[in-house]
């Protein structure tokens, strides 16, 4: 997984301001988990295994609560492609400079 951009405006943003702590905690995990495109499978069970691989007090139920709530403020999109929840990151391409695109979930129809 290449490495990911994080610029210190995030910490001067009102979204992510708006956020719970957890919330933003897991949007900061899901940016480093997501493909080149900012995709990422939305199923809560493979969230939480992605995001909190070595925390077993974290439950999918707060995972799908919390990519939830991204959703709400606007930073995430879920879609459906045959039958499988997806995310996307909104705004992935001004924030991330990606060279080597490699596609690993479908993209939103």
């Amino acid at each position: 997984m290449p490495n990911r951009i994080l610029k210190e405006s995030i910490c001067y943003s009102p979204t992510v301001e708006g956020l719970s702590w957890f919330e933003e905690v897991c949007f900061y995990r899901l940016l480093v988990q997501c493909d080149d495109f900012g995709r990422c499978d939305a199923r809560a069970p493979l969230l939480r295994a992605k995001l909190f691989p070595l925390r077993e007090d974290v439950s999918s139920e707060a995972v799908g609560a919390a990519a939830e709530a991204l959703a709400e403020a606007g930073l995430l999109e879920f879609y459906v492609v045959d039958d499988r929840l997806y995310l996307q990151v909104v705004n992935w391409e001004k924030h991330q400079n990606v060279k080597n695109k490699r596609e690993k979930c479908p993209p939103m129809p």
